[in-house]
């Protein structure tokens, strides 16, 4: 560096004083803070007056105040670098020009770590589906910029390759595994999570194994918030929910309905053959369609076809999805008939007072079809009959 002076610049800096040096630290000193005052009050707010002033809100967010004021840090250190030199000479010069060098890699790595969650609120901005669950991905981006940045500081510390560090790291590195392993298989987990949009801030999870059942509040690298419907919270680990079975309830949420699949015990030996009669009758009231057709001419089969026009005439039952009353297996309880069907509300508490409603419709129209309920603790026969329907008695 001497010699270039001297050939260079005409300036033979080893004859250089303590005083004149003083001042030529002083005068670099002063033109780094000159920048640094140009670019904070000057540049920067220029660019937001810009920015404001433009109808989309992209250039607002990546160029907010936190990364133009991050990227401008880097612009002292990059002077003293360069300058200081000139006046400083030996193992001064070497320890300054270190202490800078570390002090920009840190501006770099906080200027990439900003611009990085700049862009995960564009995502969330844009409306992106993924956006929520990208948190994670940038979480991992960021801790990335960070180790590299860690690693660039020692080997300057240490004035040896980056290289040369992280090949004498390998073995302190499996040791590390074996410590922080639980923390590691999180970051990869969160990773998993994110990339393949298993799970999203807002999503009804349910996990038995873990006592979860409740929305999903957060989501990091290391640790899913879960809010329980007794609004306590759960805190899970990633891994968990990739080791573990969980049900996430996105798909009746974001669906077109939330699902019934309700049963009551027919006693066997209510079911019996009908007569034409009872048919007419029934088809009279509007219990069945005229041109329905009865198979084997059964009063269960008459019900099963009842209950279906009934749920099918309802406007809480969404028609253009799956909908059937079918039976079940028959055990020592009687025989299951089941209720299929898709409800169009997916609030939790309608949802529970339709599928309320509905059972008790199927209980209370038993006997319209001379049907009866089984029970178990009845002993005798007229235990199993249904109460009299009140629409017999509007008919």
């Amino acid at each position: 560096m001497n010699d270039w002076l001297d050939q260079n610049v005409g300036v033979d800096s080893m004859s250089l004083s303590v005083w004149q040096r003083l001042v030529i630290v002083a005068v670099i000193v002063f033109v780094a803070y000159l920048a640094d005052f140009i670019l904070t009050r000057l540049i920067i707010p220029g660019i937001r007056k810009v920015t404001a002033k433009t109808e989309t809100q992209v250039d607002d967010i990546l160029l907010n105040e936190k990364v133009c004021r991050s990227l401008s840090a880097i612009i002292p250190p990059i002077i003293l670098t360069f300058a200081l030199p000139f006046a400083l000479k030996g193992q001064a010069e070497v320890i300054v020009e270190r202490l800078t060098i570390i002090y920009i890699v840190i501006n770099v790595c906080r200027f990439f770590a900003t611009l990085i969650s700049a862009f995960n609120r564009l995502f969330i901005y844009k409306g992106s589906d993924k956006a929520s669950s990208l948190k994670g991905l940038f979480q991992t981006v960021q801790v990335i910029v960070w180790c590299i940045g860690a690693i660039a500081i020692v080997s300057i510390i240490i004035d040896k390759s980056p290289a040369i560090l992280l090949g004498g790291l390998g073995a302190f590195a499996t040791v590390l595994l074996l410590v922080f392993q639980d923390s590691i298989k999180g970051l990869v987990a969160g990773v998993q999570l994110s990339l393949n949009d298993m799970l999203r801030p807002g999503d009804w999870i349910a996990m038995k194994s873990r006592g979860v059942d409740g929305i999903v509040t957060e989501i990091t690298l290391t640790t899913v918030k879960v809010q329980n419907w007794d609004n306590t919270i759960m805190t899970i680990q990633p891994y968990a929910l990739l080791t573990e079975t969980f049900q996430n309830w996105k798909g009746m949420t974001e669906g077109d309905g939330r699902r019934i699949c309700r049963s009551i015990n027919i006693n066997i030996n209510s079911i019996r053959r009908c007569t034409p009669a009872e048919l007419a009758g029934w088809k009279g009231k509007g219990y069945l369609r005229e041109d329905a057709t009865i198979e084997n001419a059964t009063n269960l089969e008459a019900y099963r076809t009842f209950l279906t026009k009934h749920l099918q005439d309802s406007p809480d039952i969404n028609s253009e999805m799956t909908l059937m009353v079918r039976q079940l297996e028959m055990d020592s309880e009687g025989l299951p008939v089941q209720v299929y069907c898709f409800s169009r509300t997916k609030d939790w508490v309608l949802y529970e007072k339709l599928q309320a409603r509905i059972v008790e419709y199927m209980l209370v129209t038993l006997a319209e079809f001379d049907l009866f309920a089984f029970q178990r603790s009845a002993s005798k026969k007229e235990d199993y009959k249904s109460y009299n329907s009140p629409l017999s008695e509007k008919e």
